[in-house]
């Protein structure tokens, strides 16, 4: 359960003002101290992060965020961090003192969350200290009324938890749906030098797994050994899953009509709008000198020679529009909310991050009226096989 990738984790994050009890309820959900509980105002800053299992729903994030109502500079970046939380969070627990008779700034919120679309549980802690409660919600939003402090209605926060996470939707599958059982995937996977030693990169082992738990078969070797791959194969894949950064190669060695895709791709399937991200792609064509591009990595890793998103794309970016683009790289949960001046966002493939959180991403791109597409598509309509890797996908229901 530890192992379990943040991206296939369901986000449950905590919002509220300061000292209504996030932390409270936070540390009676994990059964242990994750945050500190203080009676001085504002005692959490940057939003905390615990992995746990929700039986029966199984591995989670919890998170628990600053107070709302935050005051100074400081106080506003800490609000902007709880924002940016929301983006990424599949269920939003709102918590609110039931003892203050104001409640504009959680009607407020409220509005904000329905907007986003996730699914909202509203709790009104410290029923120990009010009289008479008054219904205020303005939305038919689940709600329960607890006291962190004497345990009162903690039983039925978590029961209520459970039931509005086992209505989330489940991370979709990466290959299910495409193929029956004891189909053969090919995988060209050349090791990546910024992978950690002895592991494979996280899209990769991703693939695998899901490919195994669909009951497909699966044939894998790095580039070099392709050839030796094909040789000892007894039957046509029914899918060719490679290495975006190897795709050109690859074609050039399989027969023509061998259906061939990226991991990268794959998970653009799973993550967001697989062929809303192809037209991304193509709208590099529009693109001049001058263009200003986005690449938005969703993690953090140490950059190497010939890094993917600050070398490789933007040099074959500048080949193929006759140079004079302009790129700015964000890198882990930064994301601007204007992205007015750009032209083009380009994603990494999203294994670090949730779908819901992708599809935020998304969702603001196409807001602005921005294309948006990612590392795996980019790479193939550059080298002019965009067409072939996604046409596996073309009749396919998530596309």
């Amino acid at each position: 359960m530890q192992t379990t990738p943040r991206s296939n984790r369901l986000a449950i994050a905590f919002f509220g003002r300061r000292n209504v009890g996030k932390s409270s309820l936070v540390n009676a959900l994990t059964g242990q101290e994750v945050s500190l509980i203080s009676p001085v105002a504002g005692s959490t800053a940057d939003p905390v992060q615990k992995s746990m299992e929700l039986l029966p729903i199984g591995p989670i994030t919890v998170i628990d965020t600053a107070g709302l109502d935050d005051e100074g500079e400081l106080g506003a970046q800490k609000i902007r961090r709880a924002k940016n939380i929301l983006s990424q969070t599949d269920l939003a627990v709102l918590v609110c003192d039931a003892s203050n008779p104001d409640k504009s700034l959680e009607i407020e919120w409220l509005g904000t969350m329905h907007k986003q679309g996730g699914r909202i549980l509203v709790v009104e802690n410290k029923i120990d200290q009010a009289g008479e409660i008054q219904d205020w919600l303005p939305l038919a939003v689940p709600k329960v009324r607890v006291s962190a402090a004497t345990g009162e209605g903690m039983d039925l926060f978590k029961d209520a938890l459970v039931a509005l996470a086992a209505q989330s939707p489940a991370e979709p599958s990466l290959v299910a749906g495409l193929f029956p059982p004891e189909s053969l995937f090919m995988l060209v996977a050349p090791q990546d030098p910024q992978a950690p030693k002895g592991r494979l990169i996280l899209p990769q082992v991703q693939v695998i797994r899901d490919i195994l738990d669909h009951g497909g078969l699966i044939s894998m070797a790095g580039f070099d050994q392709l050839e030796t791959q094909l040789k000892m194969l007894s039957r046509r894949p029914d899918l060719v899953i490679v290495d975006a950064q190897v795709f050109g190669r690859v074609v050039r060695l399989i027969p023509q009509d061998w259906p061939i895709t990226a991991f990268s791709i794959i998970m653009a399937r799973s993550k967001g709008d697989l062929m809303a991200l192809a037209e991304g792609a193509r709208q590099i064509d529009q693109l001049k000198p001058g263009s200003k591009i986005l690449i938005a990595e969703a993690c953090t890793h140490h950059s190497m020679k010939n890094d993917i998103a600050r070398e490789q794309i933007p040099r074959l970016m500048n080949e193929k529009t006759g140079g004079g683009l302009k790129f700015d790289v964000m890198a882990g949960n930064d994301f601007p909310d204007d992205l007015s001046g750009y032209d083009l966002v380009i994603s990494c493939g999203g294994c670090m991050i949730t779908r819901g959180h992708f599809m935020a991403r998304m969702k603001k791109a196409m807001q602005a009226r921005l294309p948006i597409t990612n590392f795996g598509l980019v790479l193939a309509h550059l080298n002019g096989y965009l067409d072939r890797a996604v046409a596996v996908f073309k009749h396919d229901r998530m596309s």
